[in-house]
């Protein structure tokens, strides 16, 4: 599957969760318990707390999560943004590799993408273009008695 492609079952909103699995493994090499990004425009990511294909599978989303520790030697217990606790059979470990998959997932996504954006400014949706400082020079006169001006070793004409 090429990068367009890749990028296309993203954003598709009938796109299975198969589809979206193979983003995740394109992007970040994650086969066994990937996240998956729901929608790249409101950055909802999601993990789950085992293989997917388990009926045991819990979906969190890092992005409502408070708090969270470790209960025992297996379970952790996550305390979400409207003070809600939930309880899950997964030590503290797994659960960190998963806030740390999703954190990956999200931080490759949006590099892809403000690459393709630069390459491609039409496209430009979801990322606006950064900012950059407005002057060129290192110095701010202020800094200088009398505002003088600095001697800049990386100015040739000096």
């Amino acid at each position: 599957m090429d990068l367009a492609a890749c990028f296309f079952t993203l954003f598709s909103t009938s796109i299975s969760l198969s589809g979206r699995k193979e983003g995740t493994k394109h992007l970040i090499g994650v086969t066994h318990k990937p996240p998956i990004i729901i929608d790249p425009v409101t950055s909802t990511y999601v993990f789950p707390t085992v293989a997917p294909s388990s009926t045991e599978c819990i979906w969190i989303f890092p992005q409502h999560i408070k708090d969270y520790h470790a209960i025992g030697f297996n379970h952790t217990l996550i305390t979400f943004s409207n003070m809600e606790t939930f309880e899950i059979d997964m030590s503290l470990a797994s659960f960190n590799n998963q806030i740390a998959r999703t954190s990956m997932l999200h931080m490759k996504f949006s590099q892809k993408m403000r690459i393709m954006e630069s390459n491609f400014p039409s496209m430009n949706r979801f990322f606006p273009p950064t900012t950059l400082a407005a002057e060129p020079r290192r110095y701010y006169s202020t800094m200088l008695p009398n505002n003088e001006e600095p001697n800049d070793p990386q100015d040739p004409e000096q």
